[in-house]
This record gives structure tokens, C-alpha cells and sequence, in this order.
């Protein structure tokens, strides 16, 4: 039997094959090392202008009852603000302590009564009193520039939390502290301006912090002073190119000083609030997002040291979250 023989064709074809791929190959010229030089996205654009902030402080205005009430001026400013209503207080649970922890950033400050002055924890000394740095000194350590109006009917509160204000007004009440305010507005180039209104704690104290009418009344006649502080507010010369944020907070209702033994059940006890006002903020409660934030009263000062472009201290590590989550909308409006 005669094998049959095959003839094995591969490598011609292959080499076909290849010549054909070859030949229908395009050649590009080398385009070399190209290097372009960083240009800012200009889509995001800095705010500019000048950043100053209005800190507004109402004393012993319960969060639930004003949410209930909805007055008009408050939610006016709703419309633009980042808020809770469910804020966070700290101990002890009285006026002196909630100042001292919006104004240093911290929830222990122990300052205990109003003295402003810190207390050792006890009798021994041996724990150091805590050296209560406010944001309105941490504002002039940063730039001496700047400018700080303090307007308050606590004389105490005016000339010891807030002694590093170039200008302090004593009041008479909260009547007057509307029209000091107003004419600051008017007449000075202040940068951080803060204003106390107490006549809602002294009708918590005759009515009862709650639903009665004497207690509503006086919301709806702070929130009239309110008003007419924003109306103030807008109606400067330079509003348009000024960046102004509103913060407006309470405090608690009483000195008297709580423990955590009589906190829970103390009539003293009130829901607290933050809102912090812009124009161009979109509207959010800051509670119903994911992830929530809780607001506490030490948030103030990180807000406000952000908005004045304030270099952040060691020492004051709470309200960053709200950086964190609308630095980009806090940055660029």
C-alpha cells in the first residue's frame, strides 16, 4: 500500500497572511512628550467679596415651639438655610454654659455661673481650669482687622465672654438691642457682629416654657425684631457685595445651675436649634439628610471661623461636620 503524501502549506500562508496585514498597516507620526500646564475649572468659582457673619441669640426659644409657631421672619429665612431643630445641649444646662460652649467651640468649658469665669471640677484643684478661648479672639489672632461689634442687655456676658469685641453696647433690653443692631448695620464696617435677645426667657419664666400665650407672644415680637435686623441687614450699601451668614440659636433658659442628676427631668430643659442663613443656600434640615448631622450649640464657632476664613485652632474640634458635607456650597456661593 503506497502512503499518501500531503504537502504542508502553513508557514507560506502565514507568511502571506502577515504581508497582507503588513502592508495595510497605517504609520502615525510620534507626537512626542506632550506636557499641559494645570488650569483652574473655572466652573467653580470662590466666593468673593467680603465674608462677615451676624450671629443672632435668642435665649430660652424652645425649637418645637417655633417650629410649631412658624413665624414670619424666621421663615423667611428658612427658604435659604441649613438648620436643625433638634440640636444637641451640653451640661451644665443653663445661659452662661451654652454661651461659653457657642463662643469657644467647646463642650466643656466650665463656666457654671454668670461670672463667665471657670471653676475648678473640685474643691482639690487638681484638674486645670480649661483656658476658654472664644472665636471672637481667635478671629483677631488671625487678622487684627477685623472688626467685632458685641450687642447684649448682660452686662457680664458683653464684657467678659466677649471682651475681645472693639465695640461692646449694653442694653437696656431686647427693644434696644434691635436699634443698636440696626444702627450698626447702618454705620459700621463690622465684620462679626453679635447680638443677644433675652425677652423670650424672662416670658418662659412667667408663662412657662411651653404652649401658653404669653410665651408665643413673645416669639412673634422677637421674630419682629428679627426682621427688622435682616431688613437692616439688606439694606446696606455694600449688602450686594458682602457675604453675610446669619447663624440664630438659643440658649438655655435658666443659671440655675443642673446637674446630671436633675437634668432629665427639669422643666429647664428645652429642644435647641441652629440655622445658619445665606441667599444662596439651598434649603435643608440638616437631620433628614444621609448622613444626618447633629447640630450642637459648639457648632457656632467652627461656623463662624469658616465663614471669616479663619485658620482652624487645635482646640476647637466640633461643627465640622457641616463644613465637611457643604464646604463646596459654602465655598463657592
Amino acid at each position: 500500500m503506497k502512503m499518501k503524501r500531503y504537502k504542508l502549506f502553513v508557514l507560506p500562508v502565514l507568511a502571506i497572511v502577515g504581508a497582507g496585514l503588513l502592508g495595510g498597516c497605517k504609520k502615525f507620526p510620534d507626537p512626542g512628550l506632550v506636557i499641559e500646564e494645570y488650569q483652574p475649572d473655572t466652573t467653580v468659582r470662590v466666593s468673593k467679596g467680603d465674608r462677615k457673619v451676624l450671629l443672632i441669640t435668642i435665649d430660652g426659644l424652645r425649637a418645637d415651639i417655633l417650629s410649631q409657631l412658624k413665624p414670619a421672619s424666621f421663615e423667611n429665612i428658612l427658604k435659604n438655610a441649613k438648620y436643625s431643630f433638634s440640636a444637641v445641649t451640653n451640661l451644665p444646662v443653663n445661659n452662661t454654659g451654652s454661651w461659653g460652649s457657642m463662643l469657644t467651640g467647646n463642650f466643656d468649658t466650665r463656666l457654671w455661673d454668670s461670672t463667665f469665669y471657670a471653676v475648678p471640677v473640685d474643691t482639690t484643684n487638681t484638674i486645670p481650669v480649661p483656658l476658654n478661648i472664644t472665636a471672637l479672639r481667635y478671629t483677631h489672632g488671625e487678622d487684627i482687622g477685623k472688626r467685632i461689634v458685641a450687642v447684649a442687655d448682660w452686662p457680664n456676658l458683653v464684657n467678659t465672654l466677649m471682651n475681645d469685641a472693639d465695640k461692646k453696647l449694653v442694653t437696656t433690653g431686647d427693644e434696644a438691642t434691635k436699634a443698636a443692631v440696626e444702627q450698626v448695620l447702618r454705620t459700621d464696617s463690622a465684620d462679626l457682629i453679635v447680638a443677644r435677645f433675652s425677652d423670650v426667657q424672662k416670658a418662659g419664666a412667667q408663662y412657662g416654657f411651653a404652649d401658653t400665650d404669653g410665651y408665643k407672644a413673645a416669639i412673634q415680637k422677637v421674630d419682629s425684631y428679627v426682621g427688622a435686623v435682616m431688613n437692616a441687614l439688606r439694606s446696606k450699601p455694600d449688602y450686594a457685595s458682602e457675604k453675610w451668614l446669619t447663624l440664630i440659636t438659643t440658649t438655655q433658659v435658666s443659671d440655675t445651675l443642673l446637674t446630671t442628676e436633675n437634668w432629665a427631668n427639669s422643666p429647664l430643659q428645652i429642644p435647641s436649634f441652629v440655622i445658619a442663613h445665606y441667599p444662596g443656600f439651598t434649603p435643608q434640615d440638616i437631620t433628614k439628610i444621609n448622613p444626618a448631622i447633629i447640630a450642637r450649640t459648639e457648632d457656632i464657632t467652627a461656623l463662624i471661623l469658616y465663614w471669616l476664613r479663619v485658620s482652624k485652632p487645635t482646640s476647637v474640634v466640633n461643627g465640622f461636620s457641616w463644613i465637611d458635607r457643604f464646604e463646596l456650597e459654602f465655598l463657592t456661593k
